[in-house]
């Protein structure tokens, strides 16, 4: 049993029923997704949260696992430049290696002798990413709880990896002063911005190794999907479907309960109930307590404690006139409207757009435009109604006044507005408090002191997503799933032939008996 249709979720079903493991995959809402999932809305397609993909680049997680399930990947655009808007500059992150080296350093150094302290900061950046990326690509498996996790990582030692030990405790602020670069302001917002996307913290706690991986992403290369993010979700489930797995929409589960057996009670809202000898729970952490109940001790404290109170998210997903957007504009840009402001509640905002010829996402001459920010989820507790609408269009128009600093015509061409808040994230998505996005990466919940998926210690049950090693993006969410995948059939990589290895008591109902019930 698969609880959630996410990038885990869906990704940990397909990989599961592809090696021979009857699975069922639960979700409580009609469309799978997630935080990565996506909605219609007057002839449009929008992303809910996720608009860009890392991995679809041949040796990229999400290519082996497309390979893994012999399907092809969706068609998709290399996006070659991400604008970010200072208050003072603008920034063009190239995915051109030579280009991007010119415009880190010229951009920010005040002087000859900076321009060699950024100079070399970047290069510490770059080859501590190259060898992140690297050990990537051989799936990691973090944090280490089993002999087997720590034979398992035995395959990412080299020498380079040795490389990585004076820089596994520092922070960014460490590194930046270490540099003297820690006063500079432009160029400390500048990093500020990126991280809060890519770790969900700032320069003062992000982990170095964590934040240069996030740093890099850009110049490693991401890509938009035809249709956006719809393409890639339904290209999973169309392939956990075509190999014979079951995929329940509109099943939102009530409780999960362990059963003396060894096996699973799980009952949806629906009424209906299923018995599991496995079960792969796609939620955050902070869910988990609720959802599992039963005649047992009480559920470890540390992993919803190690996990803190994320982000919450405000949105606005924008149908808009391509008459008002530069034919020849990036696809992404990242606004900052102040330097002395916090990066939150649209003083920092990241805008999405689809392809102008993209006749999947909108219409023709159409074209879709989102616009994220982060935000306190604390702030939208407890309000009236009145209050709560006032708020909510309060950011909206700050996140217009932030489009505009970059699409100075938008309003001309705004066909609606929707704006989203944690409260519509947490009834979409049915996440805890409408937290969004991981948690907050710091040095102690990262990496070897993460959150693992058999943390909760209920044999039989994983947790994957975003909250667990190593959090974050699609990609991290694959990973999340395979090592979960790993587990279960003991296999070693996407590579190995797995083939029919369920074990006595973990086996679920024929398919005709789930259809039936």
């Amino acid at each position: 049993m698969v609880v959630g249709a996410g990038v885990g979720g869906f990704t940990a079903a397909a990989l599961l029923q592809r090696d021979g493991y009857r699975t069922l995959l639960l979700e409580a809402h009609d469309k799978p997704g997630g935080c990565a999932g996506y909605f219609y809305h007057q002839g449009y397609n929008f992303d809910v949260g996720a608009t860009v993909l890392m991995g679809l680049d041949g040796s990229g997680l999400h290519s082996q696992v497309y390979e893994k399930l012999g399907v092809a990947e969706p068609p998709s655009t290399l996006v070659e430049c991400v604008r970010v808007h200072l208050p003072d500059r603008t920034v063009d992150i190239f995915h051109d290696r030579a280009l991007w080296e010119r415009e880190r350093v010229a951009k920010f150094a005040n002087s000859p002798a900076e321009a060699v302290k950024l100079t070399n900061f970047w290069k510490l950046v770059d080859r501590t990413a190259d060898i992140l990326w690297r050990m990537t690509e051989k799936l990691p498996a973090l944090p280490l709880r089993t002999p087997r996790d720590l034979i398992s990582n035995l395959r990412l030692v080299s020498p380079a990896v040795f490389k990585l030990l004076p820089i596994g405790f520092s922070t960014v602020e460490s590194v930046l002063k270490r540099y003297q670069l820690e006063k500079n302001r432009p160029f400390r917002a500048f990093l500020d911005g990126l991280l809060l996307i890519t770790t969900q913290e700032t320069v003062e706690r992000a982990p170095f190794a964590n934040a240069a991986a996030g740093l890099d992403i850009y110049r490693h290369g991401i890509r938009r999907t035809r249709g956006g993010m719809k393409s890639f979700v339904k290209s999973h489930t169309e392939a956990f479907r075509g190999l014979g797995g079951v995929f329940k929409r509109r099943q939102k589960v009530r409780e999960i309960v362990p059963l003396a057996d060894g096996e699973f009670l799980i009952r949806t809202e629906t009424g209906q109930e299923f018995r599991a000898g496995r079960v792969v729970l796609n939620a955050p952490v902070w869910n988990v307590p609720g959802l599992v109940n039963g005649d047992r001790k009480p559920l470890p404290a540390r992993p919803v404690k190690n996990a803190g109170e994320g982000w919450g998210a405000f949105t606005c997903y924008i149908g808009v006139d391509a008459s008002v957007i530069p034919a020849d504009t990036p696809l992404n840009h990242q606004v900052l409207v102040q330097y002395d402001a916090a990066f939150r509640d649209c003083n920092s905002c990241f805008l999405s757009l689809s392809e102008a010829d993209d006749r999947l996402s909108a219409p023709e001459g159409k074209r879709t435009l989102n616009v994220s920010t982060h935000t306190n989820v604390a702030d939208w507790e407890g309000l009236s109604p009145e209050a709560y609408a006032a708020k909510k269009a309060e950011l909206a128009e700050r996140a217009l006044a932030a489009v505009e600093r970059v699409f100075p015509d938008i309003r001309k061409g705004i066909d609606f507005l929707l704006p989203g808040t944690p409260k519509t994230f947490k009834d979409y998505t049915l996440r805890e408090r409408g937290m969004v996005g991981g948690i907050r990466t710091g040095l102690w919940n990262s990496n070897l002191f993460a959150n693992g998926p058999r943390d909760f210690n209920i044999p039989g049950l994983w947790v994957v997503g975003d909250t667990v090693f190593p959090g974050q993006g699609t990609m991290a969410c694959a990973l999340s799933a395979i090592n979960v995948w790993r587990d279960i059939t003991g296999a070693w990589s996407l590579a190995s032939e797995v083939g029919r290895t369920r074990k006595s008591g973990a086996r679920l109902p024929a398919r005709e008996a789930i259809e039936q019930s």
